[in-house]
């Protein structure tokens, strides 16, 4: 009965020491900054006269080697939409507007963490 205190303290000591031992050894995880790293892009989307463009579309083609759009917005009523990539280190994404009655376009330079700002012409 005397000993059991010393004994559970023991204990204790032991399981710290093994945790403390184990961390040494083979570190700690990332933290959650790296895991969920993403990059944020916005568009302004307008027609030649300078009016918002809402309901475009704007495809990410994250790989050049893939043949379909992986990620895809649609624009506001004031003519604004975001985007968000994830591991932007390790892609260079590719973006594609288009919007009913207007020619598509290419997006091959976006500001990341800026305003994009692009300009579709009527469909002729």
């Amino acid at each position: 009965m005397k000993f059991r205190w010393f004994r559970n303290f023991l204990k204790g000591c032991s399981l710290t020491t093994a945790l403390f031992i184990f961390q040494a050894c083979y570190g700690t995880g990332p933290g959650f900054q790296r895991d969920f790293a993403e990059q944020q892009y916005v568009f302004e989307v307008t027609d030649s006269q300078g009016n918002p463009i809402s309901n475009a579309k704007i495809y990410a083609k994250l790989d050049e080697n893939e043949v379909y759009w992986s990620d895809s917005t649609v624009t506001e009523a004031d003519g604004i939409a975001l985007m968000f990539i994830n591991n932007p280190d390790q892609v260079q994404p590719v973006f594609s507007v288009e919007a009913e009655g207007y020619k598509a376009n290419g997006v091959t330079d976006p500001l990341p963490f800026g305003k994009t700002s692009v300009v579709l012409n009527k469909a002729e």
